[in-house]
């Protein structure tokens, strides 16, 4: 596949905001993307999360399983009396894919997604490299280095970390976050807040990217 796969420290970092505003630049600069959530919680199907990576995309909502209670996916499907069939899930994801490819996940790096599978196996999996997104306050650092340690210690490539300035509560601090984490860590490090319009803030960041 083509493309990357958007993870987060944690979940509620802003890796929606991220993959849209990935996605309608992308779109803008004539690309036929697809933003895909495979897996959502916490709500009917096909969830907030993938309606609007879609509209950035310029596609209907594309889900494969989207479970209403607000937990892990091996969680939240026990707690729905079904199962999560993970190599039908990646089938699905490379059945959909465009050119580029956007895959956004589900909380954090090691959240389970079955009783033997990992987001981090879906990312293998797809072979994609990795696009983590990070809420810009404090305990980033810590968040964002075993973060990106545990993606290459999986074998996969990190294209860049984005921090969430929407989650700043200090500017002094947020660029501070931003040159320690450009210190320690040999990917590019970018910024966008507070909640930028969809696309605008991209242009200089794709190329980044797309290093």
């Amino acid at each position: 596949m083509n493309g990357w796969f958007i993870t987060g420290t944690d979940t509620e970092v802003g890796k929606t905001v991220v993959t849209a505003g990935l996605a309608a630049a992308l779109r803008k600069e004539g690309h036929a993307v697809r933003a895909i959530k495979p897996l959502a919680t916490g709500s009917a199907p096909p969830g907030e999360d993938a309606t609007q990576i879609a509209e950035a995309a310029g596609h209907t909502p594309l889900v494969h399983t989207c479970l209403p209670i607000p937990a892990a996916p091996h969680r939240a499907a026990a707690l729905a009396r079904t199962q999560i069939d993970f190599e039908a899930l990646v089938h699905w994801t490379t059945q959909h894919q465009g050119s580029p490819t956007l895959v956004e996940g589900v909380g954090g790096w090691t959240v389970p997604l079955t009783q033997q599978h990992r987001v981090s196996d879906l990312a293998a999996a797809l072979g994609l490299p990795v696009i983590v997104v990070a809420a810009n306050k404090l305990g980033v650092l810590n968040h964002s280095i075993l973060t990106v340690e545990a993606i290459l210690a999986d074998g996969l490539e990190v294209s860049a970390v984005i921090l969430n300035d929407h989650f700043s509560s200090s500017p002094d601090l947020a660029e501070w976050n931003h040159q320690d984490l450009t210190a320690a860590l040999d990917v590019p490090i970018l910024r966008f807040g507070p909640q930028p319009a969809v696309g605008q803030p991209w242009s200089d960041g794709l190329h980044a990217i797309k290093r």
